[in-house]
């Protein structure tokens, strides 16, 4: 789940690093729009801002990664199982690795890859349905241990009018997971029963990649929309040619 978060700090520097000095913090590395190698300079301004994102810099609305919080993660159904996952906290987030990053300014398209080394997540879960095969129904906290997680964001901008000058928007984010292997433990199944509780664990963990590949489609597409969310609430606080300056 939010193993990806990092996603959240690239659309940070999608909109951000390429500003004018007056405009940005002394910490954030600036990269011009005609830098011959613009990617690179992207990515050394990621590692420049990793030591700020420990407790974040919310005036530049920058979020805090230890831990990255997400109250109202999803709702759906999904596999057979209505499923609710809210108040998300994870750790581990600023020990991301960038892989790659493409950036086209000319139609404002970025795709980034971000390795992580592993995640602890808690979160609060609702549950009604089936899991893997099993009837199960509950209400409480889980934990989540993740590893060698590698992600895949693709994001599309276009400008709009605003004010009298044009802004940049993020329209769309489509996002991939790859989840190693891992570990999850829930509470409070079946009424409080220590017995089915010990036995669904156990049955989810020994089938942890079955599990979670029926729920990475809607955990992909709920961290998508904040992604989405968050870049835009970054980009539209400046002009574009704010953003891109023309030299």
């Amino acid at each position: 789940m939010k193993r990806n978060s990092i996603l959240v700090l690239v659309l940070t520097l999608i909109g951000l690093a390429e500003s004018t000095k007056k405009d940005l913090p002394s910490f954030l590395h600036v990269c011009k729009r005609d830098d011959a190698d613009i990617t690179a300079c992207m990515i050394s301004s990621i590692e420049d801002l990793r030591s700020y994102l420990i407790n974040g810099v919310p005036e530049y609305n920058i979020p805090s990664l230890e831990p990255l919080v997400m109250h109202d993660f999803f709702a759906e159904e999904a596999a057979g199982m209505k499923i609710i996952v809210s108040n998300v906290s994870a750790w581990g987030c600023t020990d991301f690795f960038v892989r790659g990053l493409s950036v086209n300014l000319d139609t404002l398209q970025f795709t980034v890859d971000v390795d992580i080394p592993k995640l602890r997540i808690e979160a609060h879960y609702h549950l009604d349905g089936k899991l893997l095969l099993v009837p199960v129904k509950g209400d409480g906290n889980l934990e989540t241990n993740i590893t060698e997680v590698s992600a895949r964001a693709e994001l599309q901008g276009s400008l709009k009018d605003k004010d009298g000058e044009k802004y940049m928007t993020y329209d769309d984010v489509r996002l991939k997971v790859h989840v190693g292997g891992g570990s999850v433990r829930m509470e409070n199944l079946f009424n409080g029963d220590k017995v089915l509780l010990a036995m669904i664990n156990d049955v989810v963990n020994r089938n942890f990649d079955v599990f979670l590949h029926e729920l990475m489609p809607v955990i992909e597409r709920a961290l998508a929309i904040t992604f989405q969310q968050t870049g835009n609430a970054i980009v539209d606080s400046y002009p574009y040619n704010v953003l891109f300056p023309e030299f």
